[in-house]
């Protein structure tokens, strides 16, 4: 059976093209995600988050279910109000994995946050946040 050299054409511009979506709705919920940081929304977060979330905040870390995880980070926004975060790095294209680097500035304190996730679907999953202070 012969393949019609358009039907490969065809084929392979849809394959590309399901992948720019996919790589562009990750920058999108990761702005959300960046969002919710700056605002100290625990809850916000923890929609993104996969069924077992590995946290380490400031060397204190464990797998933790989505809820727990939500009850930690929330502890953890309230102990630390944010004025700032921005992300200073990411990367993970073109494999589902994906990673950021942040910077979560508080009235008193500085500190470096690495979120890992993945992206099977449309939709990220976080697996795993550290939080450390930062040494200024």
């Amino acid at each position: 059976m012969k393949k019609s050299p358009l039907l490969v054409i065809f084929l392979f511009a849809i394959f590309v093209f399901s992948e720019a979506i996919g790589f562009d709705n990750n920058k999108l919920v990761a702005n959300d995600v960046i969002v919710h940081f700056k605002a100290g929304s625990s809850k916000e977060i923890a929609r993104y988050f996969d069924q077992t979330v590995l946290l380490n905040i400031n060397g204190t870390n464990g797998d933790y279910s989505k809820s727990q995880a939500e009850y930690i980070l929330r502890d953890f926004f309230l102990k630390y109000p944010p004025l700032d975060f921005s992300v200073v790095h990411q990367a993970g294209s073109p494999g589902p994995t994906v990673f950021y680097v942040g910077s979560y500035l508080t009235k008193s304190e500085q500190f470096r946050v690495l979120i890992k996730g993945y992206s099977k679907t449309e939709a990220l999953r976080i697996y795993s946040i550290d939080i450390i202070k930062a040494k200024i």
